[in-house]
């Protein structure tokens, strides 16, 4: 019955990596080859194709968890220090570093902002070092920052 648990165990797993995407972000300025490479390794690996389909399309994906629970824990602290809301803090980081618009409304002209969830992971990249950059050096905030901060904004 151990046996038979682990071939279903193992069955389980194969059709989950063989309806599984492998994804990574290629940057135009970094090798390729080897992340490549690797990829196709480990999909022949893990299953029992014999033929695999890569597809490359500009990164469109739009931010991350990890780039999110980050924006928040910079709103909260900034909020935390200047006594102002957490709305406030959003609208303002949103109307002084994205794009804005105006949109007529019942005959009326008003400012959009641009929602961080429409954003790509290189923008929010971009965003997040602007946050960090008015809260440090224009609020002189010593931020709470986690080890991998820097490769959530490259």
């Amino acid at each position: 019955m151990h046996t038979k648990s682990l071939t279903i165990v193992e069955a389980l797993r194969r059709l989950f990596i063989v309806n599984e995407t492998l994804t990574r972000i290629l940057k135009r300025d970094k090798p390729k080859a080897e992340i490549i490479e690797g990829m196709t390794r480990t999909f022949f690996k893990n299953t029992s194709g014999d033929e695999a389909v890569i597809s490359i399309k500009p990164n469109s994906y739009t931010r991350t968890s990890q780039q999110n629970r980050l924006y928040h824990s910079l709103v909260d602290q900034v909020r935390f220090e200047t006594n102002n809301t957490k709305r406030a803090i959003k609208i303002y980081c949103q109307s002084e570093f994205l794009e804005t618009r105006i949109e007529e409304v019942a005959g009326k002209s008003k400012v959009v902002l641009k929602s961080t969830t429409e954003l790509t992971t290189k923008e929010m990249g971009l965003f997040l070092d602007d946050v960090i950059a008015w809260a440090e050096n224009d609020l002189g905030m010593q931020l709470n920052l986690p080890d991998d901060w820097r490769e959530l904004i490259s």
